[in-house]
């Protein structure tokens, strides 16, 4: 059952004591989302989010997130062009639940295929993987977070192709496209830096022309940059790819010919394990909206629309070449190179909970009405 947004708000002011809060405003509904979350608005009109997982995986990447937000040290943070949340205290609910709060990070959703190519934007967008990107490996070593090499991370995305390959849902001509990309060696040859891997229009935020702050860390590890390129190159939209990824390569220290390739690639095979989820989890809707963007796909390759995604030239070799594919040749290769509000104050409350669905690891800038005279906690 869904906590109130008095309870979540009793909840924060027993995890932070010495900040006193006058509005709380819901944004989740405990029904569909993974956590019981608020917005609070402190005295002083800074504002907080409290958040309480309603599933056990959702505890657990909490956690993990919690481990990596550790790991960004305020010299860390620094470093980077955008705010990052901050956790400022913590409690348990009457089951023995975790209830952190976190400060709260402004900005609205940042709507990739709405960005112009070379304007402020981009340029910014740019700017932010690149920083993320340039943080030291130690940073997540020494959070004893993931770490995988180039050959763990072709093993694994070839791992993730043999299950769609078993599926049978998935067109031939992407299949064929996706098992020559994987035969390319020199297409895996990166150095891994640490990254986001949960980079989307929803976690990356952004205000007049900058991104203000990028949300979910859970994921953060040590791997293939290229990962935080797929949701951009997911677009289709070459001259935004091309400057966004122009501002990336000068601020980032380290060069990678087949990282458009390989972000390409993985935004491809995520499509596909977005249709084996939804018929695993029977999800009708997203089985046919899965299917229709994997046929729109494999007409593009067919017709030529789209390009290759090997670099070097194509081989003409037997399916079993593939199947053969080792982690060992990866490693060969790489060495060669409108909201609820409710006022506090007030002693009778009838509270109206509206479902309103948001995702759980995002806050939206809301505007706020003049604070009266007696709106104190």
């Amino acid at each position: 059952m869904a906590k109130s947004s008095l309870i979540l708000a009793a909840l924060a002011k027993d995890a932070v004591p010495r900040i006193d809060f006058h509005q709380v405003r819901r944004i989740s509904n405990g029904a569909a989302g993974h956590y019981d979350s608020a917005l609070l608005t402190a005295n002083d009109n800074s504002y907080f989010v409290v958040r309480v997982a309603n599933s056990a995986q959702a505890g657990t990447d909490q956690e993990l997130e919690l481990r990596a937000l550790k790991a960004l040290t305020a010299e860390v943070r620094e470093q980077l062009p955008f705010g990052v949340t901050r956790m400022v205290g913590e409690t348990k609910d009457e089951f023995g639940t975790s209830v952190y709060v976190y400060e709260y990070v402004y900005g609205n959703e940042t709507q990739i295929e709405t960005v112009q190519a070379d304007s402020s934007l981009s340029t910014s967008i740019g700017k932010a993987i690149a920083g993320i990107h340039n943080l030291p490996l130690e940073l997540v070593q020494d959070a004893h977070l993931p770490e995988y090499d180039v050959a763990q991370v072709a093993a694994k995305k070839v791992a993730e192709l043999d299950r769609i390959l078993e599926s049978g849902k998935v067109p031939a001509v992407l299949l064929g496209r996706w098992e020559s990309a994987f035969e390319d060696i020199s297409l895996f040859r990166f150095k891994p830096t640490v990254i986001h891997s949960r980079l989307s229009s929803e976690t990356v935020l952004q205000a007049d022309g900058e991104v203000t702050g990028i949300l979910d860390w859970t994921s953060l590890h040590i791997g293939d940059p290229a990962e935080d390129f797929a949701w951009i190159l997911g677009t289709g939209l070459y001259e935004l790819s091309d400057s966004i990824l122009d501002v990336y390569r000068q601020n980032h220290r380290h060069q990678d010919e087949g990282l458009r390739h390989r972000a390409t690639l993985y935004n491809e095979l995520d499509i596909a394990k977005w249709l084996l989820h939804a018929i695993a989890t029977g999800d009708e809707d997203a089985i046919a909206d899965a299917t229709s963007t994997l046929e729109l796909l494999a007409n593009d390759v067919e017709t030529g629309a789209i390009g290759r995604l090997a670099i070097s030239q194509p081989v003409i070799e037997p399916v079993e070449a593939f199947e053969t594919l080792s982690a060992e040749e990866f490693t060969m290769a790489a060495d060669e190179d409108d909201l609820e509000i409710i006022d506090l104050t007030v002693e009778s409350v009838e509270e109206v909970e509206v479902a309103v669905e948001y995702n759980d690891n995002k806050t939206r800038p809301i505007e706020l009405p003049a604070k009266t005279d007696n709106e104190l906690f």
